[in-house]
């Protein structure tokens, strides 16, 4: 066991995405033209065109004096005419900048370090007193119908947790939007561990009355709230995120789509995303190790008068996201839609927080130089005393804008050779991924079920990041070994069996259940209730035929099958030891 870095902690994070990526091989293609990827920008805007110069002419007197003038000076302005970019960089008074200087180490905060198993990892997050809800509102939901149907039972704590545990173990073999049919099949193709849990009506049942609120206060509670059905859930769980983990100093916001195309008010349509159509949710992500520390769901407008109407202007998303870092001295990443010069200069002021982020053309803070035709591989810069543009050529006649409040020179990566990006450029590509690396890895084990609710559907999609934020701190408390790999199946794998365990002690009990069902279940826990060592059984004073044996041969016996009670001579018997009775859980065929 050696000491973790975080290069292991992204290369164990990655390592099961390989298999995926050539099953989605059109995410990749999809997401680069996707808006949070460093956009190229097409042919230069028409309603900027009017203010280019003639291009062909070398002579001054071809050139509108504004800009003349402005070429003269040490300065860019913006096209507001307000916003003024110096030429040269600004001479630094101190030795280095405070930008990026955090106090405290990343990793798990103290609540978080004792937790070594992945069931403890989990728990930080999906907590008992949630789960206490859950059961709580669920038998509110099936309390309606056992009036008419007493078979219909209430459901437990433990049973709650098979369930989840059950959907971890379905995500993990990728089977999530699989037939409940096949997976209790009995003809070989099933998995005997959904069977040993509980039987397929039942797994069905609890997912079609799993609430996360109470049904008799809906209603009112509807009328000023969206969010309502998934509201409280969402928040306990964002206050655990943000409760066990310290950040890096470079962090991520962008949009994630869930996946979901049943009826709801505030579903979006990104042809850009896998998905396409979906519930989007805005997340602040560790750049490095892909940890989900705030989300925000996107339910459009909010009801009037109420307390939770928010706007949705990037500007005010940005300001709300980064509320549980501010003061940090930390770097956060943003797509163009989020970056522009007035939410740049807030997170500077208000929150002692940096920007790296892409710039849309239309903004007024651009310079109209910056946007005229140059020569392929070409950089122009305009400082500020803390903000530093950029505008890059990557081939002609198309360009693309950055802004950056971390960087304040020139600097050009010399890695990238003859393109000669600059290293805003590079930072930018390095730490934009955050959130697009969260929806993958989600997708890689995805434990979400075709849902006609989306309350369902939003609970689904925090059971993926409770198991990827989880297997961080898992990580992290335990260290992992080198070169080893599917650290992330085998961390949802035990994941899965340590839920389902206590339910299946319970079932094991339950004298009312077929014998040979409680002798399946005991070999989760290492033992066998029946010794299979032992010859068949015997009845003592009787005699029958065995049933494997031809009819002619009438051969009478006294021992008959443990397992079925099927007459059995000894001809037909065979013998098994302890350690071939027996089985370990990690043997389990779940492929």
């Amino acid at each position: 066991m050696s000491k973790l870095t975080d290069s292991d902690i992204l290369r164990a994070l990655l390592d099961e995405t390989n298999e995926f990526e050539s099953q989605n091989e059109n995410f990749e293609k999809k997401s680069e033209n996707d808006s949070d990827h460093l956009s190229i920008q097409s042919d230069i805007n028409s309603e900027f065109e009017a203010e280019l110069p003639c291009l062909e002419s070398d002579s001054d007197d071809d050139i509108p004096l504004s800009e003349l003038r402005q070429n003269r000076a040490s300065y860019y302005t913006g096209k507001d005419g307000v916003t003024k970019w110096q030429k040269e960089q600004y001479r630094s008074n101190i030795r280095s900048r405070a930008e990026n200087i955090i106090t405290h180490l990343p990793g798990p905060k103290t609540v978080a370090r004792n937790k070594m198993s992945p069931l403890q990892c989990f728990k930080l997050f999906i907590t008992d007193e949630m789960i206490d809800e859950i059961v709580n509102c669920t038998n509110e939901k099936i309390c309606m119908q056992t009036i008419s149907d007493p078979k219909k039972l209430e459901t437990t704590k433990e049973e709650m947790k098979a369930l989840f545990g059950l959907l971890f173990i379905s995500g993990l073999v990728r089977s999530g939007r699989q037939s409940t049919i096949d997976l209790w099949s009995t003809d070989g193709t099933g998995m005997d561990i959904f069977r040993d849990t509980m039987s397929r009506n039942r797994f069905g049942f609890l997912l079609n009355n799993l609430r996360f609120d109470s049904t008799a206060t809906r209603s009112e509670r509807i009328q000023p709230d969206r969010l309502a059905p998934i509201r409280n859930i969402f928040v306990l769980f964002i206050k655990k995120c943000q409760d066990a983990y310290i950040p890096h100093e470079n962090l991520t916001i962008d949009e994630e789509l869930v996946a979901f195309r049943g009826r709801c008010s505030f579903r979006q349509y990104i042809p850009s995303k896998p998905a396409k159509y979906g519930i989007k949710i805005y997340s602040l992500v560790d750049s490095k190790t892909f940890y989900t520390l705030n989300m925000e769901i996107y339910c459009g407008k909010q009801p009037e008068n109420s307390p939770f109407a928010v706007s949705n202007k990037p500007y005010d998303l940005v300001d709300r996201l980064v509320q549980c870092v501010s003061q940090s001295s930390r770097n956060v990443t943003m797509d163009n839609f989020f970056t522009s010069y007035e939410t740049t200069e807030h997170l500077q002021k208000n929150h002692k927080l940096t920007v790296v982020g892409t710039l849309r053309a239309n903004k007024t803070c651009i310079p109209p130089v910056f946007k005229k035709n140059r020569e392929a591989n070409s950089s122009m810069f305009g400082f500020q005393k803390d903000i530093t543009i950029i505008s890059y050529v990557p081939r002609p006649r198309k360009m693309v804008y950055l802004m950056s409040s971390l960087h304040h020179d020139k600097e050009i990566d010399s890695a990238t050779g003859s393109k000669q990006k600059p290293a805003v450029i590079t930072f930018y590509n390095h730490t934009k991924s955050g959130v697009d690396m969260v929806d993958k890895l989600s997708r890689t084990y995805d434990v979400s079920r075709n849902s006609k609710r989306w309350p369902l559907t939003i609970f689904f999609a925090l059971l993926n990041h409770a198991g990827i934020n989880g297997m961080i701190i898992h990580m992290f408390n335990n260290g992992i070994e080198k070169n080893k790999r599917n650290l992330r199946g085998k961390f949802i794998r035990e994941l899965g069996i340590s839920l389902v365990k206590e339910h299946l002690n319970t079932r094991r009990q339950n004298q009312k259940l077929p014998k040979d069902l409680r002798t399946r279940i005991s070999r989760y826990f290492g033992n066998i209730s029946e010794n299979l060592s032992e010859p068949p059984a015997k009845k003592p004073n009787t005699m029958q035929r065995c049933s494997k044996c031809p009819r002619k041969k009438d051969r009478k016996t006294k021992y008959s099958c443990k397992k079925c009670y099927t007459p059995i001579c000894m001809e037909h018997a065979d013998f098994f030891c302890q350690e071939c009775g027996n089985f370990d859980t990690n043997d389990l065929n779940l492929n």
